[in-house]
């Protein structure tokens, strides 16, 4: 799984979390900036934390010959992970919970629990790319990572809070859709990939 998969997944993560935040931004009697950015660097501590440290227990494992065949099942992992959550997205989209649109005021509490309860699928995330990505360079591995994580729960909370405080959560059946579509693309991609490092396992 390449830059464009590690992408794919952490953005299919934050599809869930966009529309959470949606949710909330609809609600607020007024966006406030700095409890905003608060938000935005506590998301993108703890997405980081579950993330490298999912990575970091099975790249040990991987590293002390604990895993064998790690890249395949890395690989089956994480279209696993894309299907859970793509089917997540299309339950949600079809039970279409309506929301009342009551105005409440910002709280980083608020926020920190959503933030903790989509961190499980962040770690499942960072288990299978710790069976992929073993043998490259950590360092840099690292820093695309975090400058992937950073970007996307930035633009995530922004987006999702200003769309909402707006624009209402109207759209969320249709983001749903679209999110579980690039989920299910990334998981058959993954499924792919991972058959035919099974096939070179073979030849080897």
């Amino acid at each position: 799984m390449n830059w464009l998969g590690n992408l794919l997944i952490i953005v299919g993560i934050s599809f869930d979390v966009y529309a959470a935040m949606e949710v909330r931004g609809a609600m607020l009697a007024k966006i406030k900036p700095q409890i905003l950015i608060l938000t935005s660097l506590l998301f993108t501590l703890i997405q980081s934390m579950f993330f490298f440290g999912g990575y970091f227990i099975t790249h040990e494992m991987v590293y002390h010959n604990e895993v064998k065949h790690a890249d395949q099942l890395g690989c089956e992992m994480a279209s696993i992970i894309y299907f859970i959550l793509a089917a997540r997205l299309i339950h949600k989209a079809i039970r279409h919970e309506e929301i009342e649109e009551k105005r409440e005021e910002m709280s980083i509490k608020t926020y920190a629990k959503i933030i903790i309860a989509g961190a499980f699928y962040t770690l499942l995330a960072g288990l299978a790319c710790g069976l992929i990505r073993s043998n490259q360079n950590l360092p840099m591995y690292f820093w695309m990572m975090f400058g992937f994580i950073l970007c996307t729960t930035i633009s995530v909370v922004l987006a999702g809070v200003y769309t909402g405080y707006r624009y209402g959560c109207g759209s969320r059946p249709k983001l749903y859709i679209v999110g579980a579509a690039l989920l299910i693309i990334g998981g058959i991609w993954s499924l792919v990939v991972a058959k035919k490092k099974k096939k070179e396992q073979k030849r080897s």
